[in-house]
């Protein structure tokens, strides 16, 4: 973790580090493109972190997580400062001013780890990684440390290419564990709205299938206006309501040419193209294939 000048290490009794080599990961990322995707620069893990404190005016060159496991501390960002709980967390994003420390009366203690790669600014800009960037609530602590310290463990006997590549895929783990919690994209507390609505909304694609559909038959069962459910679904899934609704139809018709033999025409039918034609060229178009090509593949 690099302050701007200079680094700014916590260098209480328990730490631990693990700060890989610069020159090492460059030259491991050469003619590694996972590790060009996504890598860990260092990690660590500071218990009962007292007199804890980081300000990093023009932020750092990499993401950070910080997870609390226990005791708290704070962290001012864009959204203001805000207390950090134990079994809480938060995401450091690239290049942004922060400030965060251990409360005084009950330092927190902290596992965290900081990642980089080409990756990263799409990652950041994922509503799922935005909601990250204030402190979470994260149920999972006893996963996340196993995490942690399997990553360390492995760092610890070296820095030879399958020990890099294997702590960035258990990256990968880490941060679909925090990200996501466990399936929370499939069952999304849907007390927030837009959560809400875009669960209805898709409840009733998946059970309207077999037929055809329009915009506002969608926003009726979601709840909302046309332009309104436009908004949020785009903002969330990047795609409109009605080429979702198609890609679920085509996902769907991949399954039926798994399990029948039926024809494209007779597909086409069971998902509501009354054109069979339309529905060759949309499949095409977002499988690469023609239906006909993809169910001869499969028969064979």
């Amino acid at each position: 973790m690099e302050n701007d000048i200079p680094v700014n290490y916590w260098k209480g009794k328990g730490r631990k580090i693990i700060a890989i080599p610069q020159q090492i990961l460059d030259k491991q990322r050469l003619n590694n493109a996972l590790l060009n995707g996504l890598f860990i620069k260092d990690l660590g893990y500071y218990p009962v972190a007292s007199k804890h404190y980081t300000h990093r005016k023009n932020g750092n060159a990499h993401n950070i997580l910080i997870y609390c496991v226990a005791g708290t501390g704070w962290i001012r960002n864009a959204s203001g400062i805000q207390k950090v709980t134990g079994n809480s967390f938060f995401i450091l994003p690239q290049n942004i001013e922060h400030e965060y420390g251990a409360s005084d009366d009950d330092p927190w203690t902290i596992y965290w780890m900081e990642f980089g790669g080409n990756m990263l600014a799409s990652i950041n800009d994922m509503s799922f990684t935005r909601d990250c960037f204030n402190p979470k609530h994260f149920p999972y602590k006893n996963d996340a440390i196993l995490l942690f310290e399997e990553i360390f463990s492995v760092l610890e006997q070296g820095y030879n290419k399958e020990y890099l590549a294997y702590v960035n895929m258990k990256l990968i783990n880490c941060l679909t564990l925090f990200l996501f919690q466990r399936g929370s994209i499939i069952k999304k507390n849907i007390a927030n709205s837009h959560d809400a609505i875009i669960q209805k909304a898709m409840a009733y694609m998946k059970s309207n299938l077999h037929r055809a559909i329009l915009l506002p038959d969608v926003s009726t069962a979601a709840g909302c206006s046309d332009s309104q459910l436009s908004t949020i679904f785009k903002n969330i899934t990047g795609y409109s309501p009605i080429n979702y609704f198609n890609q679920l139809k085509i996902q769907k018709a991949c399954q039926l040419f798994y399990r029948t033999n039926g024809l494209v025409k007779e597909v086409a039918a069971q998902l509501g193209y009354n054109d069979p034609y339309y529905f060759s060229r949309l499949f095409t178009q977002l499988m690469g294939t023609s239906p006909n090509a993809y169910r001869n593949r499969n028969a064979k």
